[in-house]
């Protein structure tokens, strides 16, 4: 088991290493300042981290982010179970959620600043819209998945609604609600940056923008370096709450 897990260890890491040593000789061969080295960039990330600027930013752009998918988690967990268990619910929201999801929701990012102005609260709008869907549609699934025999032992002891819910329905639906959770975590951190692009003086959104202006891509590729290390990090604590929290399927991964 040990050896396994080097070698993949050992494969993510050569993958790695081969990308950056792909992307620095693009770089050399280029001959455009356009186009940065690995240690334009990394002097760069040092210079803003030394600083204080890339920690105040990505505060920012995660407490933004971080709220807007809290928003839509909470609110798709209860609309998604709700409409898996009762008809008319169904039949309310799931037809609307069909019709809204393939519409690109960025398109009506306008009419939000419209309503919210262009604060931290359009954006967080914004981020709790992008991210229902996908959390809706896995909480729905996850709560159809229930299998009828284990609705009918947990009645045949006598057990309330709330303790159904909790011993039979929010197990077999955790792992769905978690695939969600990591499907909607990059659309969170996409969506702030995207969002941050626009009248805004904070964020690692505003940082790329403000490089991109003054044509300084090393500066652009340090921040977007973030943007990748906080959805590989997100990503990795999903997969961590996974596995403690779902300990009795072991043998799925994620």
């Amino acid at each position: 088991m040990t050896s396994r897990i080097d070698r993949g260890t050992m494969r993510k890491v050569a993958g790695v290493l081969i990308a950056l040593a792909a992307w620095q000789s693009f770089a050399m061969s280029s001959g455009s300042r356009l186009i940065p080295g690995i240690e334009d960039i990394a002097i760069e990330f040092a210079g803003l981290a030394l600083n204080g600027e890339l920690a105040d930013h990505t505060l920012t752009s995660l407490s933004q982010g971080l709220l807007g998918l809290f928003i839509a988690f909470s609110i798709a967990s209860v609309s998604g179970y709700a409409a898996a268990r009762n008809w008319a619910v169904d039949a309310a929201i799931h037809p609307l959620v069909s019709l809204a999801y393939p519409v690109p929701k960025l398109a009506l990012y306008p009419l939000v600043i419209l309503l919210l102005g262009l604060g931290w609260e359009s954006r967080t709008a914004q981020v709790a819209l992008e991210c229902f869907f996908p959390l809706f549609v896995h909480a729905h699934a996850g709560a159809k998945a229930v299998a009828p025999r284990m609705e009918w032992l947990a009645r045949n002891v006598d057990a309330s609604p709330w303790q159904a819910a909790r011993d039979v329905i929010v197990p077999t639906a955790m792992p769905y609600m978690l695939t969600g959770l990591r499907i909607a975590i990059p659309i969170m951190l996409i969506v702030t940056t995207v969002t941050e692009f626009i009248g805004d003086s904070q964020g690692l959104g505003y940082l790329i923008a403000r490089s991109a202006s003054y044509f300084d891509t090393a500066s652009a590729f340090a921040v977007i370096v973030v943007l990748g290390a906080l959805g590989l990090l997100g990503d990795r604590l999903v997969v961590l709450a996974r596995d403690r929290l779902v300990f009795w399927e072991k043998g799925a991964s994620l």
